[in-house]
């Protein structure tokens, strides 16, 4: 019985090792360096021993960024049925007049994608991910709020 309640512990232990450069943060280059990136900074030429050296040396003196996923930007709030939306960064868009009947009844959340238009009075064209529904809009509040990240997997 007790080495069933081992195995997993076990198994848990060897996963640890096995990735422990990733859990504590080491550099590797062939984990943090595409092959055309390790060519074009000359890495590739190296030797497995210069690369292994110069990794220790990345090691002793640099900490590996983190790489954190963005989350999208979701609608936080209708404005004034549909002639403004505010998103998840605090910023507020004023939606031109012919779209103000398609952005009446969006409903929070929804993931926006924001780009721009060719509109020069409203610069900006909000979608709804949802429906695929396209508005023209200005801004008329910048973000206040950093966009939210998700913590490193």
């Amino acid at each position: 019985m007790q080495l069933i309640r081992a195995i997993p512990i076990l198994a848990l232990f060897l996963f640890a090792i096995l990735n422990s450069d990733k859990l504590i943060g080491l550099i590797k280059l062939n984990d943090v360096m595409s092959r055309a990136e390790q060519k074009k900074t000359g890495v590739a030429r190296l030797s497995e021993v210069q690369k292994q050296e110069l990794e220790k040396w990345m090691n002793d003196k640099f900490v590996l960024k983190p790489v954190q996923a963005e989350v999208p930007l979701t609608l936080q709030q209708n404005l004034q049925n549909g002639s403004q939306l505010e998103l998840s960064d605090g910023s507020i868009y004023e939606i031109i007049p012919s779209d103000r009947s398609k952005t009446t009844f969006w409903l929070t959340p929804i993931v926006m994608k924001v780009a721009p238009s060719d509109d020069p009075m409203y610069p900006v064209l909000l979608t709804n991910t949802l429906t695929g529904v396209s508005v023209k809009a200005k801004q008329i509040r910048a973000a206040t709020l950093k966009p939210p990240t998700n913590p490193p997997l």
